[in-house]
């Protein structure tokens, strides 16, 4: 089954480069087809050497690095899980203010509302905001 990652052009070109490597391809070669640094190349076979083709996909894009840390996402997660009550709010719905102001209580970090629903979304706990604390 195909993953959806891999039609971005940038974990396209990882896969490329692991099937390439691994059908006997020398770092070079593999660097001089798919227009890439031979570090690169050497950077993509130790990834993939040590996590297959999902450290590959799972590869930052790059930017800054994230502000909260797997223990941090885990707690969020459990946070959202349960009631916002838990957390000092007036209600049990989450919405995505109350999830940014526990974040910059809880981690001192302040997200936009675009990010703050992409961590959820990734974490797969999106559909528990509601729009409304009512």
């Amino acid at each position: 089954m195909r993953n959806p990652r891999d039609e971005l052009p940038s974990v396209a070109r990882r896969i490329s480069a692991a099937r390439m490597l691994g059908n006997g391809a020398t770092v070079e070669e593999v660097a001089s087809e798919l227009r890439l640094s031979v570090q690169t190349v050497r950077r993509y076979r130790s990834i993939f050497d040590a996590d297959g083709l999902e450290g590959l996909r799972d590869m930052r894009l790059g930017g800054k690095a994230p502000a909260l840390d797997a223990q941090a996402l885990a707690w969020l997660t459990a946070a959202i899980e349960g009631s916002a009550r838990a957390h000092g709010f007036s209600s049990d719905r989450w919405t995505n203010a109350r999830v940014r102001e526990l974040i910059a209580t809880r981690f001192g970090v302040r997200h936009s509302r675009v990010h703050t629903w992409q961590i959820l979304t990734d974490l797969g706990i999106a559909d528990r905001l509601s729009k409304s604390a009512l």
